[in-house]
């Protein structure tokens, strides 16, 4: 099958989600897929890591499609951001038809299947169109800061409505989308297991003079590091009560929140921040964690997301403490959920003690390798039919409402 995958994602960001795996995944099981970047559903700011976005985006969009894997295209679209105004939806889907007519002529691509990660879909093409349609829901994406939440919300409403499946990794997304599409499936998030079992030499050597002059034990976290998404105050407190651990942060700061301020914890001497990695060294930089930690804020956000971190830790065999994410409960015999600081340094403590069981170690990653993208996307392709080509010349009523 031919499919357009839609992305909330740039292809290069240094921390590969569902979008890029699931891309690949298919890509692997002998699909051509096309994978179009963010199309930006906020609007931009004049802060340093918006305006580098944009000058990127119009560098790559010259050099669209690029064949980036086997089977795999990467188009950089060149749109508008925004979803507020009916006047930019409208110059922003003429763009995108503009773009999409030449990516399919030029690749000989069929229309066969739009599997798509934007609650804004409908902004822009028409599901109904295709002859397949999945939307797959990994975030309350509405809940970010600074993103037109109603506007959001009645558009994802609409999205679901109009796909042949909906595939979400959470209850509380379960229950936000009840009722709007009949097939409306839950597979939690997984993760790519060989990449995070086993990290390379040459990454390993990386990460060694990275990381050679931290004390140990090093309690590791990977992922944006943004207010809203984690509790500063928290990893404060965990920090001051245990000062002979390192705890080392690995990601960029601010990302989807320009307003965060890490100040206070860098004046922290047990606290370092290494930057973001790349996708390939980041297992190595695991593989000097003694303990890793998901100390997110509980908010509207969290509460709805499966952190794809947790199956990469445990891919890495290492114990792992988090606050008590609805999601992780039914893990909650091989992790060990903390409310609150004072839990959380307990919980701490005995992640540090229970480095000398073996056999945990084991069951944490049978249990990674238990869930792993090719497994679930095969779950995901199954919903698909097996489909006739649709001719090149549907392209522009595929693009139309």
């Amino acid at each position: 099958m031919d499919i357009l995958l839609l992305s909330t994602a740039d292809w290069d960001h240094p921390f590969w989600t569902n979008k890029q795996h699931v891309a690949v995944a298919l890509a692997k099981a002998g699909h051509r897929v096309v994978y179009l970047e963010s199309l930006g559903l906020r609007q931009p700011t004049l802060a340093r890591q918006d305006r580098g976005r944009l000058i990127k985006r119009l560098r790559r969009f010259f050099i669209s499609p690029r064949l980036v894997t086997p089977r795999l295209w990467v188009v950089s679209p060149l749109v508008l951001p925004g979803i507020r105004s009916r006047f930019l939806t409208l110059i922003n889907r003429f763009l995108l038809s503009l773009t999409l007519l030449y990516v399919y002529l030029r690749l000989g691509f069929n229309c066969d299947v739009l599997w798509t990660y934007s609650p804004a879909t409908t902004s822009y093409l028409n599901p109904r169109r295709f002859k397949h349609s999945l939307y797959h829901c990994v975030d309350d994406i509405g809940a970010q800061p600074k993103m037109p939440t109603l506007a959001l919300d009645r558009l994802e409403f609409r999205t679901a409505a109009n796909v042949e499946h909906v595939v979400v990794t959470t209850v509380a997304l379960q229950k936000k989308l009840q009722g709007l599409c009949s097939s409306l499936h839950l597979m939690p998030n997984v993760v790519d297991y060989e990449h995070f079992a086993e990290p390379s030499k040459a990454s390993l050597q990386h990460a060694k003079k990275l990381m050679q002059d931290i004390p140990k034990p090093i309690i590791g976290f990977v992922g944006a590091i943004s207010s809203y998404k984690i509790d500063f105050n928290l990893l404060a407190d965990v920090a001051d009560a245990r000062p002979d651990c390192s705890f080392v942060m690995i990601g960029a700061i601010g990302e989807g929140d320009s307003d965060t301020d890490v100040s206070e914890l860098q004046l922290r001497n047990n606290i370092f921040f290494l930057g973001p990695q790349s996708y390939q060294n980041i297992p190595a930089c695991m593989a000097f964690f003694d303990v890793a930690i998901i100390p997110s804020r509980l908010n509207t956000y969290t509460e709805a997301m499966f952190p794809m971190k947790f199956f990469e830790y445990f891919a890495a065999g290492l114990p792992v403490v988090a606050v008590p994410i609805p999601s992780l409960s039914p893990y909650r015999q091989l992790l060990f959920l903390c409310d609150g600081s004072d839990a959380f340094i307990r919980g701490l403590d005995d992640a540090l003690a229970s480095l000398v069981d073996s056999q945990a170690r084991i069951r944490r990653k049978a249990l990674a390798g238990e869930n792993t993208y090719v497994k679930r996307t095969n779950s995901m392709l199954l919903l698909l039919n097996t489909c006739n080509d649709i001719s090149i010349a549907k392209v522009v009523s595929i693009l139309d409402d």
